[in-house]
């Protein structure tokens, strides 16, 4: 099995230990997981595991989106906290038509209001897992952990 963890902007900075913390999950749980992130959240996540001890599998996020197809992935986990991430989102979900979680989170309420509403629009069937959180990655932990539990 095959699992493909998306990661954009690295601005919120919950998004890197939740990277790992997805990544290694995912391990643990029997996938193949690879991060693909563009090159700052890439930077990021390395950094994270300075002794390489997760053996964590980046690529480049743009470079992948262009040579993904149907079938190369058994289950896509998207962070979901800017517009630009809500459109990788969608677009890798609508190529690879698998099993899709989208961790939705924001500071603010409305904006996690509003990038569920872009995912449910695109048609998208993935499970959506969406917080308010920015700094703290608790909340956004506990939302996947629930979530997760659906593709055991």
């Amino acid at each position: 099995m095959k699992a493909l963890v998306l990661l954009g902007c690295p601005e919120t900075p919950s998004q890197t230990p939740m990277a790992v913390y997805v990544f290694n999950k995912l391990t643990k749980m029997g996938y193949d997981t690879t991060i693909a992130a563009n090159p700052a959240a890439s930077k990021l996540v390395k950094i994270s595991d300075p002794e390489g001890l997760y053996n964590l599998n980046i690529v480049d996020l743009e470079r992948t989106l262009g040579d993904i197809k149907e079938g190369d992935y058994d289950l896509l986990v998207g962070f979901v906290h800017k517009d630009a991430a809500a459109s990788f989102f969608v677009t890798f979900d609508q190529i690879l038509q698998t099993k899709s979680l989208a961790l939705v989170f924001s500071r603010d309420a409305d904006e996690v209001a509003e990038f569920v509403t872009m995912i449910e629009e695109s048609g998208s069937d993935a499970y959506i897992a969406a917080v308010r959180a920015f700094h703290n990655p608790s909340p956004i932990k506990v939302k996947f952990e629930r979530a997760i539990k659906e593709f055991e």
